[in-house]
């Protein structure tokens, strides 16, 4: 008979190997995607390569995407020589409308209309707004559902780090520190 602490720590390692396998598949390389500017010149993700991407899944009829706005420009003009940044319109608007909110929000950073190479380029967008945050060397870093601000921004950019992430249930389950 074997002993039952011995199935249930045998249990408890592999669900705790399988949660480790998936944390370690955050951090992996962008794969390159081609997309249209809004005045229909053609783009290689790898073009931004060598700077911080900041990719901000965004829409004009969501109020937080509108409310973070002013810090992305902000950001970019404090940091030009470390980042681009990257807005791509995930509410299928058509380019006159996004050329004419660019103007008016005096957005700095290009305005990507919706397509299908964006939106399939990091997986399905769980909500607006996200942001993917891509290394200088092209691997993806994280994943920011909801409102970003400047100083989120700041942690990553400029601290070279992530800020500190929340514990998954999994991971909290198995922090016996």
């Amino acid at each position: 008979m074997v002993n039952s602490n011995l199935i249930f720590f045998r249990k408890l390692l592999l669900v705790a190997l399988l949660t480790l396998s998936f944390s370690a598949a955050n951090a992996k390389p962008v794969e390159d995607f081609s997309f249209q500017d809004m005045n229909g010149k053609v783009h290689e993700f790898s073009d931004y390569q060598g700077k911080w991407v900041v990719v901000n899944y965004w829409a004009i009829f969501c109020p937080p995407c509108r409310v973070e706005i002013p810090d992305l420009i902000r950001f970019l003009n404090d940091n030009p020589d470390k980042v681009s940044i990257l807005g791509m319109d995930a509410g299928m608007d058509e380019v006159d409308v996004l050329k004419d909110f660019v103007k008016d929000q005096k957005i700095n950073y290009p305005i990507i209309p919706t397509q299908t190479s964006t939106m399939e380029a990091f997986g399905e967008v769980p909500g607006l707004p996200t942001t993917y945050i891509v290394s200088p060397s092209g691997e993806l870093i994280d994943t920011h559902i909801g409102l970003l601000s400047y100083d989120q921004l700041d942690e990553y950019i400029n601290q070279n780090k992530a800020p500190e992430k929340k514990k998954s249930f999994w991971e909290n389950l198995f922090d016996w520190s």
